[in-house]
């Protein structure tokens, strides 16, 4: 009885109509489009918003690809590195931290990653044995309200005006 059952619901599978993938992906891209034109979900090309991953921190505001950037990096008391300045681009932001300090992080999607080397004048903006090397973060809001309030390890807004 069991074996009949499985070839019944075998058969009556083999025929249904075929499924159009076609209309699936037109239906998808025009919920996608309405969903970021109602604001609810963001442009991928966009790179605005907070990125963190423990006590590191970033916030890009404005808009692609155009930014005002912020960075604080927290190792605990002495051992800190906080930075502001611009970045330019989208998959690759070409950011300049003033003073010498300019390199190019990696855009994946939603996260950032920071040269393995950043210029040996980026140490200037860091305290005690904390580097800009090789930092890696990841997206946590698109919000540009968000990352406009956003605090670094000194206290004040990383992306202020």
């Amino acid at each position: 009885m069991m074996r009949a059952a499985v070839a019944l619901s075998l058969l009556l599978a083999a025929c249904s109509p075929a499924r159009d993938v076609r209309d699936e992906d037109a239906a998808g891209k025009a919920l996608e489009t309405a969903a970021r034109a109602a604001g609810i979900v963001g442009d991928r090309a966009d790179a605005t918003g907070i990125y963190a991953v423990g006590e590191d921190r970033l916030c890009l505001t404005g808009t692609a690809p155009r930014y005002r950037i912020g960075v604080s990096v927290d190792f605990g008391e002495g051992q800190r590195c906080v930075a502001h300045g611009t970045a330019q681009g989208r998959d690759a932001l070409a950011i300049d931290l003033g003073d010498g300090c300019r390199f190019t992080a990696s855009r994946t999607g939603d996260r950032l990653l920071f040269p393995v080397r950043t210029p040996p004048a980026c140490a200037r903006a860091c305290q005690g044995r904390a580097t800009l090397d090789t930092l890696v973060l990841d997206r946590l809001s698109e919000a540009s309200g968000e990352a406009t309030r956003l605090r670094g390890a000194d206290g004040r807004l990383l992306c202020a005006d």
